[in-house]
């Protein structure tokens, strides 16, 4: 089944959102038409150009370099880009000419060199300053300026230009080399406000969830906790301890409360019980150690470390799993020491240690939307199902891979887990074989389900839906270029996809 575009409507929904909120120069046309702006993410970067009149995007320029530098020509809508690939070592770049109007682009490359700085000195004549390593010399870095003259720098061809053969004497190494300085967001604020449109950069969602009232509430950088009108409007917000913002959301079944793990500026947590009417902050708990929470249908949940490894910030021992009634009554008190061969204070080794392989006797609560049980992973893959009243411990089964996103569905087959990354897997619950496995095509970051359509966001940028009876591929969407975080199937029966971008899309 092809790709294909899918209507959404946009949560929070403000302009340049391709940037990702990383905005690093901008630059508008000679005639207002035109606004560029460029983001490098880690010698991965792109440049957008968006129509001033309405902020709508125009073209979208990925590289697997850095691609910061930019400036329009002072006549035309032709855009010069600078690529430099960071390398301190074997540095090389190129230059990209993009003409807005007429989406015409040509690239030129250069093996020994980056381009830092691109400025068009008039119009016949661009300005491009390089960067090079001398490795002769201690691997000295050599930077010089140099000019490109034309009389006509439209709808060039690859060979109208030998980039190497542009080049001029090294800069003083005292000189100034003259990278902008100004601050872009206002800039960005500026052109939006001119077009009747707000552009506050409100971060990344982290973590999205629905109301049966069609109400969504979001964490971002800064805040632990906001929430929106079905139309999208802002409600309330609760600041957070840190700029992680909050790591998990927890409704309770009413819907009249949630609580939220936040980050704080150490190795520890705040635990928050937030109001969902207006979003007072009835109970705040400082834990010394990064925390994990999962929960069971009726409201009984529990809070543990997140990742199995030491003892927190100022903790004098292993944290504990304390497990909770809906209303917040304790109810139980688990220890579980570390094993001798993964000492306290152990690092987590690679992205996915944290998840798919707790140290020691680690037991990690497991995220499981609507599950009826309160599920653990412990070392080596067990699966686990903790009895809130008896402490009683039972494992469902061990996973000979790692685990991945995991969710809970009942449907016409009868209760499942469905769990896994570019592969997912159903597992009757509680019993824990394997019904069926299908390959999603992409590594998963996000699984949620609901009324038997099991949603996966996928690193390949889309979000694909299959049948959780038996596998089945009902949909593939392609989602636009915002970089999806965060994924819920919520009540009403939309899926919330919540973006680096800062946008919440609603499907």
């Amino acid at each position: 089944m092809p790709e294909r575009p899918h209507p959404y409507t946009a949560v929070h929904d403000e302009p340049f959102p391709e940037l990702l909120g990383n905005i690093d120069q901008v630059t508008v046309s000679a005639d207002g038409q035109w606004i560029a702006a460029s983001s490098v993410w880690h010698r991965l970067s792109r440049v957008v150009v968006y129509r001033a009149a309405d902020l709508s995007r125009a073209h979208l320029l990925t590289f697997d370099v850095e691609a910061e530098p930019i400036a329009f020509h002072p006549t035309i809508p032709l855009l010069a880009i600078g690529l430099d690939n960071g390398d301190a070592y074997q540095r090389a770049g190129g230059l990209t000419l993009f003409e807005a109007d007429s989406g015409h682009r040509v690239d030129f490359a250069d093996p020994g060199r980056g381009v830092e700085l691109v400025r068009w000195a008039d119009d016949r004549t661009l300005e491009l300053t390089f960067l090079s390593v001398d490795l002769d010399n201690g691997c000295e870095f050599l930077t010089s300026r140099a000019r490109a003259v034309r009389d006509d720098w439209r709808d060039l061809v690859p060979d109208a230009l030998d980039l190497t053969a542009v080049d001029g004497p090294p800069l003083d190494p005292d000189t100034p080399v003259g990278y902008p300085d100004t601050p872009v967001r206002p800039v960005l604020q500026a052109l939006a406000a001119r077009a009747g449109r707000s552009c506050t950069g409100r971060g990344g969602v982290g973590v999205v969830a629905g109301l049966s009232d069609g109400r969504v509430l979001a964490t971002r950088h800064h805040v632990a906790l906001e929430s929106r009108a079905p139309d999208g409007s802002p409600q309330w917000s609760v600041p957070a301890p840190s700029p992680s913002g909050g790591t998990r959301i927890l409704v309770s079944p009413d819907e009249r409360t949630a609580r939220v793990v936040a980050p704080d500026f150490r190795d520890g947590s705040d635990l928050l019980l937030v109001d969902l009417a207006d979003g007072t902050v009835l109970d705040r708990s400082s834990l010394p150690f990064p925390a994990g929470l999962c929960a069971r249908t009726d409201g009984v949940w529990a809070i543990g470390h997140a990742s199995g490894q030491g003892k927190g910030a100022d903790s004098p021992e292993p944290p504990a799993t304390r497990v909770f009634a809906a209303d917040g009554t304790p109810l139980r008190t688990v220890r579980h020491e570390p094993a001798d061969d993964d000492p306290v204070g152990a690092d987590p080794v690679g992205d996915d240690a944290v998840a798919d392989e707790p140290a020691g006797d680690a037991f990690l609560p497991l995220d499981v939307r609507r599950c009826p049980e309160l599920l653990f992973l412990r070392r080596r893959g067990d699966v686990v199902a903790l009895d809130p009243r008896s402490a009683t411990e039972r494992v469902l089964f061990t996973a000979d891979e790692p685990l991945g996103g995991t969710v809970y569905v009942s449907d016409t087959e009868g209760p499942a887990l469905l769990h896994g990354r570019r592969e997912v897997v159903r597992r009757s619950f509680p019993a824990g074989e394997v019904v069926w496995r299908r390959d999603l095509g992409a590594a998963a970051t996000a699984l949620d389900a609901r009324d038997g359509v099991l949603h996966a966001l996928c690193e390949d940028g889309t979000l694909v839906s299959l049948a959780t009876a038996d596998g089945a591929l009902l949909d593939r969407r392609a989602l636009p270029p915002y970089r999806a975080l965060s994924l819920h199937a919520a009540p009403d029966g939309t899926v919330l996809v919540g973006t680096v971008a800062g946008q919440i899309l609603r499907y």
